[in-house]
């Protein structure tokens, strides 16, 4: 394989990390952007055995951040399964309640944008490579 093929390879694979980074980050934003910020009171969460990775159907009762909007009993999917009690950062989006990480967000971001900053790194090499 020559070096050029390589660089193109490599560039197409940060390409497809920075496009999966921006997916998840792109559900965040519009999740904050259209729904009610409130957390949710964890009541209970049970392990979702028929799936592939660790995923936890969650019931709870979220509540907004001003106060004004009160659910009990709604459910949400996490991939880690909290603790009853446990108070987490959510969105209700009509009448569905998300769970929403803010840390995970700004996580999400970085990757995409350095993924994004690597691919157009690598492809700048590439156009100063002499074509075999």
């Amino acid at each position: 394989m020559t070096r050029r093929r390589a660089l193109l390879i490599t560039a197409g694979l940060l390409a497809l990390l920075a496009m999966c980074a921006g997916a998840a980050v792109l559900t965040d934003v519009v999740h904050y952007a259209t729904g009610r910020r409130g957390t949710v009171t964890v009541r209970s969460c049970a392990l979702d055995a028929g799936s592939h990775r660790p995923r936890y159907e969650c019931t709870g009762t979220f509540e907004s951040s001003d106060g004004t909007i009160r659910r009990e009993a709604v459910r949400f999917v996490e991939s880690h399964g909290d603790d009853r009690g446990a108070r987490v950062p959510a969105t209700l989006n009509g009448a569905t309640v998300n769970e929403v990480s803010p840390a995970s967000t700004a996580t999400g971001s970085a990757v995409a944008a350095a993924a994004l900053v690597g691919v157009v790194a690598l492809l700048l090499v590439r156009r100063g490579q002499p074509r075999s």
